[in-house]
C-alpha cells in the first residue's frame, strides 16, 4: 500500500471527528489497564497478574531481552518503579537478570520459560477477547480496522520523538 498524497491540514469541520478518534483512545487505554480485564485474562490462563506486572512482562517479552535502563525508557517509567515491578517478578519465577558479559556492572533482563509461557498464555487470552468483542464485525470491516489501527500506532510511535522535543510554540503550529 502506497501511502496517499499529502493533504491539507485538519480544519473545523473535521474537530469532531478528532475528538471521537480522541475519546475512543482513552477508551482502549483505559481498558487496557483496567485491572478486572486483567485479572479476568489471568483467571482465564489459571495465573494472575497485577496490570503494572502484565506491561512489564509484555514490554520484556517483546524487547527479548534488555537491561533494565532500556526496559524503564521502553515503559517511559522511572528505574526504580521498573525495578521494583522486575524484583516481584523475579520472586515469582518469570523474569531472570544474568551479568552482562561487556560490562559486570550490568544485568541483562529475559522472561524465564515460565514468564515466556505466561505471556504467550496472556497475548492469546487478549486475542480472545477481541474475538468476542469483534464477534459481529463482518471479516472486511476486521480487516480495514487491523490495518488503520496498525497503521495509526505506527505513525503515533514514530511521531512521539518529535513531541519530546518540540517546543509549546512549534508543538502549537502543527
Amino acid at each position: 500500500m502506497t501511502d496517499p498524497a499529502p493533504t491539507a491540514a485538519p480544519g473545523p469541520a473535521d474537530d469532531a471527528r478528532f475528538e471521537q478518534i480522541q475519546e475512543a483512545i482513552g477508551v482502549v487505554v483505559r481498558r487496557a489497564r483496567d485491572t478486572q480485564l486483567l485479572e479476568a485474562l489471568g483467571a482465564r490462563v489459571g495465573r494472575s497478574l497485577e496490570g503494572p506486572a502484565y506491561s512489564t512482562l509484555s514490554r520484556l517479552a517483546l524487547a527479548g531481552e534488555c537491561t533494565i535502563t532500556e526496559l524503564s525508557g521502553l515503559l517511559g517509567l522511572e528505574l526504580s518503579t521498573v525495578s521494583r515491578r522486575v524484583k516481584a517478578l523475579e520472586g515469582e519465577g518469570l523474569v531472570t537478570r544474568t551479568t552482562s558479559p561487556t560490562d559486570r556492572r550490568t544485568s541483562i533482563l529475559r522472561l524465564t520459560d515460565e514468564g515466556r509461557e505466561l505471556f504467550t498464555a496472556m497475548s492469546g487470552a487478549w486475542r480472545s477477547v477481541l474475538v468476542e468483542v469483534l464477534h459481529d464485525w463482518d471479516p472486511f470491516s476486521v480487516e480495514v480496522f487491523a490495518e488503520l489501527f496498525s497503521r495509526f500506532a505506527d505513525a503515533l510511535d514514530a511521531h512521539v520523538p518529535d513531541l519530546e522535543h518540540a517546543t509549546p510554540t512549534a508543538a502549537a503550529g502543527r
